[in-house]
């Protein structure tokens, strides 16, 4: 019961920080449009240079990854046998084998037919 009750309070605190946070993006939005259309242009020229500024610094803060690969062994001189390693590789694709649905429904279907004489 008290741990349905902590539920019951902590939804109840998420869904009155969600509605005070739209409300609040409302308000900013209200005062927004009331702005001046060219102060409110130069205002989001300004926020979208910072950003754009802020993108670009941030590849020269951050370090680099570093790239570690394993180095790629030679193939050996030889011409490989390409008709035996293409019958000993599996198709990527889904293959039925022989005896699969398609051949006996085939059979019950011949079975069915009557026959000419």
């Amino acid at each position: 019961m008290n741990t349905e009750n902590k539920q019951s309070k902590n939804l109840v605190t998420r869904i009155s920080e969600a509605i005070r946070f739209h409300e609040w993006i409302y308000r900013l939005d209200r005062k927004d449009q009331k702005l001046d259309p060219a102060k409110r242009k130069k205002k989001w020229i300004i926020i979208l240079v910072a950003s754009f500024l802020i993108y670009v610094i941030s590849f020269f803060i951050f370090p680099k990854p570093a790239i570690t690969y394993d180095p790629i062994q030679p193939v050996s001189e030889g011409t490989p046998n390409t008709a035996k390693t293409l019958k000993h590789k599996k198709s990527l694709s889904f293959e039925m084998p022989v005896d699969s649905f398609e051949t006996i429904l085939k059979q019950d279907i011949n079975e069915k037919l009557p026959e000419k004489k």
